[in-house]
């Protein structure tokens, strides 16, 4: 199983379709569930259900949803839950967990081509951790204006096969489960259409799992990296420079800094609140951005700010 083939999972509808279960009162079969959830008015099209079997397919994929021998899909992992609902901050956590579940999928850059190559959510691994590396503060991404250019340079190959996002059908949907997950910001400018490497909501998801208090800024993007590791210092991230012919393609890291994604990201948090950066004398620091003078040597997490 992959997440972004087959290419038209939604992960919103996903939600809704584990909203429904969670409340169910009998068990559901896979079938049962496509013909409830399959667009109204489009029933006699052959293709009417394609997004809600791939939704099914990927949410079995990442161990949200399970399909037993009978046809029934049952709740599983995080979902698998009595009582209310998921809010949307507590889905999305979620599905950030089952997501990033190194323990199942391991290294995705190690893999060889052939099915083990995007079982799990080994395909939107790969595609999220390039995504994430690039330069936050450039132009917005797109598949067309320069997706396909930036891996080519960066791979070093017009092989797709060898790129994290192998065609413009699987960036369509690593667009919505990069979003999904926090990890993306759409461009909100129509001259620049695009996402944004920008993961704010995802970091901010995971704040109040980080310890309180003053910590140095090493300790604190350590940390942020075990939680989230397709941001720079994450296993994913780091195994994903090891497999380019290059160095690390982030603009921020070349110049001694935060990760752009990263860093633009704490700018936007450090607005809301939700941070505080300090300069203390004797102390190893980092420059948020490439444009900054000042080094920050310690940050702290404040709880209960503006999310």
């Amino acid at each position: 199983m992959a997440v972004l083939n087959p290419p038209r999972s939604l992960p919103g509808l996903g939600r809704a379709i584990i909203t429904f279960l969670i409340s169910a009162r009998r068990p559901w079969t896979e079938e049962e569930l496509v013909e409830a959830f399959r667009p109204p008015g489009l029933n006699e099209d052959i293709s009417s259900a394609e997004g809600v079997v791939h939704t099914l397919y990927a949410f079995r994929a990442i161990g949200m949803l399970s399909l037993d021998k009978g046809g029934v899909i049952t709740l599983s992992g995080a979902a698998d839950r009595e009582g209310g609902t998921l809010t949307p901050a507590q889905f999305r956590r979620a599905l950030q967990i089952h997501v990033l579940d190194l323990g199942r999928d391991g290294d995705p850059w190690q893999t060889s081509l052939g099915d083990g190559h995007t079982s799990g959510a080994r395909d939107l691994l790969r595609a999220l951790s390039w995504f994430l590396a690039q330069d936050a503060l450039g132009r917005p991404l797109s598949w067309t204006e320069n997706v396909q250019v930036l891996q080519q340079a960066q791979f070093l190959t017009a092989d797709n096969d060898t790129w994290a996002i192998t065609n413009d059908t699987r960036w369509g949907a690593l667009a919505r489960w990069a979003q999904a997950l926090g990890l993306a910001t759409p461009s909100l400018l129509k001259s620049a259409p695009g996402l944004l490497p920008l993961p704010v909501v995802a970091i901010d998801d995971v704040l109040d799992e980080l310890p309180g208090g003053q910590m140095p800024v090493g300790d604190f993007l350590t940390r942020l990296a075990g939680k989230l590791p397709v941001l720079h210092g994450g296993s994913i991230r780091t195994s994903l420079v090891g497999s380019l012919p290059g160095k690390d393609p982030d603009p921020g890291i070349a110049a001694d800094c935060a990760d752009s994604s990263v860093g633009q990201a704490l700018r936007v948090l450090e607005d809301r609140g939700r941070l505080v950066f300090d300069t203390l004398p004797d102390a190893d620091g980092i420059r948020l951005s490439r444009g900054d003078a000042t080094r920050h040597t310690h940050i702290t997490l404040v709880r209960g700010g503006k999310r």
